[in-house]
């Protein structure tokens, strides 16, 4: 696996899930929606890097459970799958197994928080989920 980042289209798929949630939360909810999925993002992001590097599975568990979830909410299924997978390894304590999905899931996390950043902002692609 490589770690390069995904297209907005490869990340959400065709975006449905993320536009619905937004178009039923309307226009006021909808800005706190992204602004707490980011939130929640950014919060993953900053504990799982240093959890993969030092194998501290609890946190790895953890991040990964959140991941799962906003992942499969909004529709990023690669992402979610690779969250399942690298939860399972962290179950397993499979260092070498979580090493082969560590790149590609900390890729795509990386590319949903700056789709999700152009999102709040009005600019991202895409999803058409701030409109």
């Amino acid at each position: 696996m490589t770690g390069s980042s995904p297209a907005p289209a490869s990340l959400l798929g065709d975006g449905a899930a993320l536009r619905e949630i937004m178009a039923l939360a309307g226009p006021e909810m909808a800005i706190l929606i992204l602004e707490q999925m980011r939130t929640d993002l950014a919060g993953v992001a900053a504990a799982l890097l240093p959890a993969i590097s030092a194998c501290h599975w609890p946190t790895i568990r953890a991040q990964t459970h959140v991941l799962v979830a906003l992942a499969g909410t909004i529709g990023a299924m690669r992402l979610h799958q690779l969250a399942i997978d690298a939860n399972t390894a962290a179950h397993d304590q499979a260092s070498a197994r979580l090493a082969d999905i560590a790149p590609q899931l900390l890729a795509d996390l990386a590319a949903l928080q700056a789709l999700l950043g152009d999102q709040a902002t009005g600019t991202g692609a895409g999803t058409g989920a701030a409109a």
